[in-house]
């Protein structure tokens, strides 16, 4: 599923207008030589009592700007939405996460990456005269 995410991640941003570039070593995408974004895949699992849970792992070792976290969907299959996180303000390396976490980390819930792609959107400006 991360390669399909990454390239979804980097058509969405270029259909926005922005610029695109992949660090090999690292996978992170760099766009518009402005910030750096990481891709994490958070499956979901069920507790006992049918609650449903995910635990993201925050690549903090890379230095990402932002995180884009996809949190499947209780069978596992599909995106159920998406956690598009500025990772500075994050210091736990590994995120544990309910259906409802509050309004510190649900502000950063999407159920599309739009948001992320208008991140990269160019606007012209029009000449002073």
């Amino acid at each position: 599923m991360h390669p399909t995410v990454i390239a979804e991640v980097i058509d969405g941003l270029k259909r926005f207008g922005g610029r695109v570039s992949r660090d090999e070593s690292s996978e992170l995408l760099i766009v518009n030589d402005e910030f750096s974004v990481s891709a994490v895949i958070a499956r979901c699992r069920e507790t006992a009592a049918g609650k449903l849970r995910w635990r993201v792992r925050l690549e903090r070792s890379l230095l990402p700007d932002i995180t884009v976290a996809v949190r499947m969907d209780g069978s596992n299959i599909a995106a159920r939405d998406y956690l598009i996180l500025p990772t500075v303000y994050m210091d736990e390396p590994v995120l544990r996460l309910h259906e409802y976490n509050g309004i510190s980390i649900d502000s950063y819930l999407f159920d599309t990456l739009e948001p992320l792609f208008e991140m990269a959107e160019r606007i012209s400006l029009k000449e002073v005269a």
